[in-house]
């Protein structure tokens, strides 16, 4: 009991003796209240840190930065933004249990402007006179007046504002130079936008149109797009060709059923005046029969057909250039080291069926070149077709291919195969049973036998302007190709020559 009684007052010694350690005025004075920061010269919209550096130990803290955000913290170390130049003072108090002190540093920070970078937008390029244009100041740097001119460019007054987002009237119509002088105390910078904005009388209009894809089957749809300038309030579509049709819908849908070139009519009017737009040949349809694919290159490399097969590109795929009528953007440039390819379809993948693959050729290279290839990845006896240009320039300008595990048959052509002489020529390969033909420009140019009926296609892809090979891509075309049409059937001589005449 004894030896008990004594440990308790030991320990309680020890804790009396704690605690009058932590009431030692010695040791929680705070003696000085120092803070540093990382910056004090910084741009509008920059950060500092400050960090508390004071003598003696502190339990809180409270620091007050005017002009920044936050306004205060409480934070040992706390980050600020500063968003408007000035000159700045910043206040910490720091304590303890025992001790309270502060510290102000006036003017400490100093927030610079920044450089202005002048710009500017509007929600659309085209108005009406006298409808309110409004434009967006979008300059960086925090400038604080703008000085805007608007000029047009066939004559007329310039107007001015000193409005950050003015909103605008135009009385004259066409096209409008802007500028933008945008400035704060320290920085200035203008911009000028030539053609920026056009200006349209009400009552003028011009028809114009496009289309969600300008090629189709027999039994396929085409939507037309107005794409007309001005306030227009009716429009009249016509299209002529196989088969007529007629529409008072701003955005027609179409179907057709008989395959030719068909010209589109619009006329917009309102009720001040009208206006025609017509252009001859704009719509391609192609027989549907037996049709596997179609790729049309109309802006895009995508399977037009019946079975929408995926498309992909090769070596960053092809650009788009005229077609053989002059349409932009209607024909795919091959730049010798790009290609795209049909993912594996049954619908290509032909076995012993007949077959017939068309397109239209563009080259004034002589390299040896592929126009398409069905399979053979793996090289001879793949079980794979295709048509080749200038493995030689003699005796085979162009050669068709049928290949199986037994042999190959081709059909192997000089002159009458030579297409690089830069302009358009329709290339169309036949299997008709045992028979392989060649026509270019409507005409039979070629054809072969086979011993027997070889089987083609081993379940890989399709691949149009290039040659694929078990370790690497190969006979790159390059030149400009165009309407890719893939049927499960041999054409006759009247059908590939209808197809020329397309």
């Amino acid at each position: 009991m004894k030896h008990s009684r004594y440990l308790f007052f030991c320990l309680a010694a020890l804790l009396m003796a704690a605690c009058k350690k932590d009431d030692d005025p010695n040791d929680t004075v705070i003696r000085e209240v120092v803070f540093e920061s990382d910056k004090q010269e910084i741009s509008a919209g920059d950060s500092i840190v400050f960090k508390d550096f004071t003598d003696g130990y502190v339990t809180h803290w409270q620091w007050n930065f005017q002009g920044g955000q936050p306004e205060s913290s409480t934070l040992s170390a706390p980050k600020v933004i500063y968003s408007q130049p000035g000159t700045y003072e910043v206040t910490l108090e720091v304590k303890n249990a025992h001790t309270q002190k502060s510290i102000t540093r006036k003017a400490y920070i100093k927030v610079d402007y920044n450089r202005v970078r002048a710009d500017f937008k509007t929600a659309a390029a085209v108005y009406f006179q006298h409808e309110d244009v409004k434009f967006r100041d979008t300059s960086a740097g925090k400038p604080q007046t703008w000085a805007w001119e608007f000029t047009p460019l066939k004559g007329g007054a310039t107007l001015r504002s000193t409005q950050q987002h003015p909103v605008m009237k135009f009385a004259d119509t066409g096209y409008y130079r802007v500028s933008l002088t945008a400035s704060n105390p320290q920085f200035t910078d203008q911009v000028v936008k030539e053609n920026f904005i056009r200006i349209l009388d009400p009552a003028s209009i011009s028809a114009d149109f496009t289309s969600d894809q300008p090629a189709t089957y027999a039994g396929g749809k085409i939507k037309l797009k107005d794409v007309s300038m001005g306030a227009v309030t009716g429009w009249e579509w016509t299209i002529s060709g196989p088969e007529a049709h007629a529409s008072t819908d701003q955005n027609p849908e179409f179907t057709f059923t008989l395959p030719g070139r068909y010209k589109v009519s619009l006329k917009v009017s309102n009720p001040y005046n009208s206006h025609v737009k017509t252009m001859d040949k704009f719509l391609l349809v192609i027989p549907s029969g037996n049709l596997s694919a179609f790729v049309p290159f109309n802006h895009s490399a995508i399977d037009a057909g019946p079975n929408g097969i995926a498309m992909s590109a090769v070596g960053g795929g092809v650009a788009f250039g005229q077609d053989r009528f002059g349409g932009t953007g209607l024909s795919a440039t091959f730049n010798g080291a790009s290609g795209v390819l049909l993912a594996d379809h049954a619908a290509t993948n032909f076995g012993a069926d007949d077959y017939t693959v068309s397109l239209w050729v563009k080259t004034g290279s002589n390299s040896k070149m592929m126009l398409w290839q069905e399979s053979g990845r793996n090289g001879s006896k793949d079980n794979q077709t295709w048509i080749r240009l200038n493995d030689n320039t003699s005796d085979r300008r162009m050669r068709f291919c049928i290949e199986d595990g037994v042999g190959s048959t081709f059909v192997n052509l000089g002159a009458a195969g030579n297409v690089s002489d830069d302009a358009w020529h329709h290339v169309v390969a036949v299997r008709s049973g045992t028979t392989t033909a060649v026509y270019v420009d409507g005409v039979k140019v070629g054809s072969a036998t086979a011993p027997a009926l070889r089987t083609v296609s081993n379940g890989q892809d399709f691949k149009i302007g290039f040659q694929e090979g078990a370790a690497a891509n190969s006979s790159y075309f390059s030149g400009q190709l165009d309407d890719v049409i893939i049927y499960r059937k041999a054409l006759t001589d009247a059908e590939v020559l209808a197809l020329y005449q397309l």
